[in-house]
């Protein structure tokens, strides 16, 4: 997943070879930034379709935010403690 955004954002086609992302991302990313990037996705909530079936499960709206708020602070705290110890 985080290729394809990647991609994305430096507007890579999917006709392009990955070494035209990998040269862009090492050009722009510390190696900091980088564990910081794997850290967030790791640790975020990336799946809609999770949180909609916890919702169903549990009948409301409250674990879902949750959830959802919970694993946000968590990877945001871990990148940019990562980030601060590599970087």
């Amino acid at each position: 997943m985080i290729v394809g955004t990647l991609g994305e954002i430096y507007g890579m086609g999917t006709d392009t070879s990955g070494l035209d992302l990998q040269s862009a991302l090492q050009h722009d990313l510390t190696l900091g930034g980088a564990v910081a990037l794997l850290i967030f996705f790791a640790f975020a909530m990336q799946c809609i379709s999770t949180l909609a079936v916890v919702r169903r499960e549990t009948g409301g709206w409250k674990w879902p935010i949750i959830q959802f708020s919970y694993m946000s602070v968590l990877a945001y705290i871990g990148a940019f403690v990562a980030f601060r110890v590599v970087g």
